[in-house]
C-alpha cells in the first residue's frame, strides 16, 4: 500500500510540474553572462529574447528597436568587486546605445563575434572586442582616446536562468514528497 501511495505522489507531482509548464508556455528566455579580466575587473549582465521568434543566431547593433532582444543590462566591477557602473543597453526591445553590438547563438546558447556593451560618453565604461579573440574593458575619458582598463582572451560565459514554471513544478513535487513522508511517519506513530 505504501508503494502505491509513493508512486501516486510521484506521478501526481510530475503531472503537476508538466501541467504548470504547459500553463505558462516558455516565450522569453533569460540568460546571465559574465566576463572576467586578467587584472581582476569583471562584468555581469543578463538579457532575454523571445524563443518563439528568434532564429538560430541573431545580431543586434546600434540604437532603436531591436529585432529579437527584449532587454540587456550589464554591470562592471573593480578587482575588489565594487560596482563601477551599470547600464541598460536594451529596454523593452529598444537599444539605447549608439555603439551597441551583440551577437547570440540560440542553439549553442553562446555570445559570439564582435560585441560592444555598456556606456559610451565621457566617464563611462564599456566592454568591447571579439568573443574568443580579445575582449577589453574600456574607460571613456573626459578628453582623448578611450583606454583599456583590463582585458582577457575573449572568454565570456552564459548561463540559463530557470523558468518560474519549472521551479514551481520542482517545489510542488518536493512539497508532495514532504507531505507523503509526514503522513507515513504519522501512520507509523499511531500504530
Amino acid at each position: 500500500m505504501q508503494g502505491l501511495a509513493k508512486k501516486l505522489t510521484l506521478t501526481t507531482g510530475a503531472a503537476l510540474g508538466i501541467a504548470m509548464a504547459g500553463a505558462f508556455p516558455a516565450q522569453a528566455v533569460t540568460l546571465n553572462f559574465a566576463w572576467n579580466g586578467n587584472a581582476g575587473y569583471s562584468a555581469k549582465g543578463s538579457f532575454n529574447y523571445d524563443e518563439n521568434t528568434a532564429p538560430a543566431t541573431f545580431s543586434e547593433s546600434g540604437p532603436g528597436a531591436t529585432n529579437f532582444l527584449r532587454s540587456l543590462n550589464i554591470s562592471f566591477f573593480n578587482p575588489l568587486n565594487n560596482l563601477i557602473a551599470a547600464y541598460d543597453n536594451v529596454v523593452n526591445g529598444n537599444a539605447t546605445a549608439q555603439y551597441f553590438k551583440f551577437n547570440f547563438n540560440t542553439v549553442k546558447q553562446e555570445i559570439f563575434g564582435t560585441i560592444d556593451l555598456g556606456g559610451e560618453v565621457a566617464g563611462d565604461t564599456y566592454l568591447s572586442g571579439t568573443v574568443g579573440t580579445n575582449l577589453s574593458l574600456y574607460q571613456v575619458p573626459l578628453s582623448g582616446a578611450d583606454f583599456i582598463v583590463d582585458s582577457n582572451s575573449g572568454a565570456i560565459a552564459t548561463a540559463n536562468v530557470p523558468e518560474p514554471s519549472l521551479i514551481l513544478g520542482i517545489l510542488a513535487l518536493g512539497a508532495m514528497g514532504v507531505t507523503y513522508r509526514i503522513k507515513r511517519q504519522l501512520t507509523h506513530s499511531l500504530k
